[in-house]
């Protein structure tokens, strides 16, 4: 006597397997040259997998600079003799070398 398979056996092994190979080729981004180790990382066993390579030319991985850019340090006036000297005069609020100090009347604008 012949075993029979029954039709929906057959369907449901046939959509797990498809299902199984869709998962394992749409999850894994890249491919290393061996497919258990694929099989494996992409299953969520991390230990598995190979370490990831810095991507470059991303916008949150800019290059490396060689130096850090050089900031020159605001201007300190003591009063408003030396704004004036300096050529500085009116400084307003935000102005390099503004300080509360030199606007007696506090409206933004120190040296009129």
């Amino acid at each position: 006597m012949k075993p029979t398979l029954h039709p929906r056996s057959l369907l449901g092994t046939a959509s797990a397997i498809l299902i199984a190979s869709a998962a394992v080729a749409f999850a894994a981004p890249t491919a290393s040259a061996d497919p258990l180790t694929d099989l494996l990382c992409n299953s969520g066993s991390a230990q598995f997998c190979p370490p990831a390579q810095p991507q470059q030319n991303w916008p949150n991985n800019p290059p490396p600079q060689s130096q850090p850019p050089q900031t020159q340090p605001a201007p300190y006036y003591k009063n408003c003799d030396e704004v004036r000297r300096a050529g500085k005069a009116p400084l307003h609020r935000g102005d390099p070398g503004y300080a509360s100090h030199l606007d007696r009347d506090n409206d933004g604008i120190a040296c009129e």
